[in-house]
């Protein structure tokens, strides 16, 4: 849970500047109050795509607390176990950049463009419980 809540508050800083935390408030709020911050904000507001000049996919969607993400290109990923405290805290639109991996249970990383930050992957079919 700890590392949930460090990593969506981690994400809504890497989205924001000093400047723009300053302005808002944001910098005044504890690890929990920005995790709850980017939470409301998910929760309430509609994703919109962001203009890009990459042909990179951009994730769509986080989906059953990170175990699955989709992206805009329609294809649905399932996500390492272990890295699904990263992908939990993973905001929408932002670039996903696909590359390879040598697990051979997840054969493919995402990395997201806006934290930098890489998961272990493999195409999935569906969403499952």
């Amino acid at each position: 849970m700890i590392h949930f809540i460090l990593a969506a508050a981690l994400s809504l800083e890497s989205a924001m500047t000093k400047e723009e935390q300053k302005e808002t408030g944001v910098a005044k709020l504890n690890i929990q109050e920005r995790a709850a911050l980017r939470d409301w904000i998910e929760d309430h507001y509609t994703k919109k795509m962001v203009a890009q000049k990459s042909t990179a996919p951009i994730l769509q969607e986080v989906l059953k607390g990170g175990r699955f993400v989709r992206l805009s290109d329609s294809s649905l990923w399932e996500i390492e176990p272990g890295d699904t405290p990263i992908t939990q805290s993973w905001i929408t639109p932002t670039e996903i950049k696909i590359g390879q991996s040598t697990d051979t249970q997840y054969p493919y990383t995402l990395t997201n463009h806006l934290t930098g930050s890489t998961v272990k992957a493999r195409k999935a079919q569906k969403v499952t419980p």
